[in-house]
Parts: structure tokens; C-alpha cells; sequence
């Protein structure tokens, strides 16, 4: 692939990544109000998810897909910065961490698109002994998907990607070393959100650091289109 290509597609596939996150938070806001349920009972959010089952299913299909290219966009960012197929070891780190990423996040996804629905149909139809014993299934798999999708894949693996790459910025010729601070920034700020592990309530944090991401990965797009032009 030529230099002006990979920087041109690389810099477009970042931009489209970062502004697609705009879908899910807006239909899935506005019908169930994600992010903010996720916090909720099985008894707010099963019924919810029943009654809004198509914006659901739209919602999380996009959030999928905006997930599953998080690793393509890291990979062709890193083979930008290092002008050349071969990857040199800290690039290599950067996308291996990215893949990760991107795997425990479907993970952690793919459960409003198949587990999570059959449990509230199954609510639906149960008895309240049935639905006790469906809302304590609910609690513990959306716990250990949560964990799994949230903190291990959006914030940590993810953190460690955007970290490595962010080293590897600093020291590329053609690239601002503003852009490498940022993506440091957004990096601690994931390795901050992690900590909800430990069981901190970093809800309110979420937005900021969400937006300090996407704000830094549309830079990043611009400089390598921008880089596109003049090679």
C-alpha cells in the first residue's frame, strides 16, 4: 500500500470509528438510557430491553461494530507511524494490546445481543420467584461481562494499546508531540477508569475521559490525512 493511501485510510477509518460512537449513545439513550442503566436492576433493565427490543438490538449492533474496529484502526494507525508493513516491537505491543482489546470488548457486548434478551423474556413470563432467581443470573453474568467488556477491554487492554502507540508518536518523525501527550492523557485516563475493578465508583469519570478518546482519535485521523496530501 502506498504512504498516501495507508495515511489517507487510516486517518478516515479513525475518524469514522470515533464519530460512530454518536449512534449507540444516541439510540440507546434515548431508549434505555445508556450508559446510565447499566447500574440498574434486572428489574428496570429486562422489561426495558423487552419494550425497546429494536433500538436495543440496533444500539448494541452498532456498539459491536464500532468495538470490532477498534483493532483495524490501531493497526493501520501504527503501520502510518512506522512507514512500512513491519511493525517494530513497541508498534507490534500497541496492536497486540489492541486486539485484546477489541476481543474482550465483543465479549463483554455480545451479551445484550443474546443472553440478556432471552433472560427477559424469560422474566417477562416468570413468576416472582422465577424472576428473583432470573434477576440474581441477570446480576452476576452482567458483573463478569461488565468486567470483562468494560474495564478489561474499553479501559485497561485498550489503555495499554494507547499507551505503547503513544510512545511510539513521540519519537516518529512527522507527528506532533502534542498528539503523543494527548493520547497519553487518554490513556491515564482508562488506567484511571480500571480502577472501578476495586470496586471505586468511576461513573462520573466515564464521560470525560469517553470524549478526551474521541476528541484524540479524530486528531489523529486529521494529521494523517493531512499527511496523505503531502506525501
Amino acid at each position: 500500500m502506498q504512504a498516501s493511501t495507508l495515511h489517507r485510510s487510516a486517518g478516515s477509518l479513525a475518524i469514522v470509528h470515533a464519530l460512530m460512537f454518536f449512534v449507540p449513545l444516541g439510540v440507546l439513550g434515548a431508549a434505555i438510557g445508556w450508559p446510565a442503566n447499566l447500574d440498574m436492576p434486572a428489574a428496570h433493565n429486562l422489561p426495558l430491553m423487552l419494550s425497546e427490543s429494536g433500538s436495543v438490538k440496533l444500539g448494541y449492533s452498532v456498539y459491536l461494530l464500532y468495538s470490532l474496529l477498534f483493532f483495524p484502526v490501531m493497526l493501520l494507525i501504527s503501520r502510518a507511524i512506522a512507514g512500512k508493513d513491519e511493525l517494530p516491537l513497541l508498534l507490534k505491543l500497541a496492536v497486540g494490546f489492541a486486539l485484546l482489546s477489541t476481543l474482550a470488548r465483543c465479549l463483554g457486548i455480545i451479551r445484550w445481543l443474546t443472553v440478556m434478551p432471552v433472560l427477559a423474556t424469560q422474566y417477562q413470563a416468570a413468576d416472582p420467584a422465577g424472576q428473583s432467581a432470573i434477576a440474581t443470573v441477570y446480576t452476576a453474568f452482567n458483573a463478569y461481562a461488565g468486567g470483562v467488556g468494560e474495564i478489561l477491554g474499553v479501559f485497561l487492554l485498550s489503555a495499554t494499546s494507547i499507551a505503547l502507540l503513544a510512545s511510539a508518536m513521540w519519537t516518529s518523525a512527522g507527528v506532533p508531540r502534542w498528539l503523543a501527550c494527548m493520547a497519553w492523557a487518554t490513556a491515564a485516563g482508562l488506567f484511571f477508569l480500571s480502577l472501578e475493578l476495586f470496586g471505586l465508583n468511576l461513573s462520573a469519570f466515564i464521560a470525560p475521559f469517553s470524549v478526551l478518546y474521541m476528541v484524540w482519535m479524530v486528531c489523529v485521523g486529521v494529521i494523517l490525512i493531512r499527511r496523505a496530501r503531502n506525501a
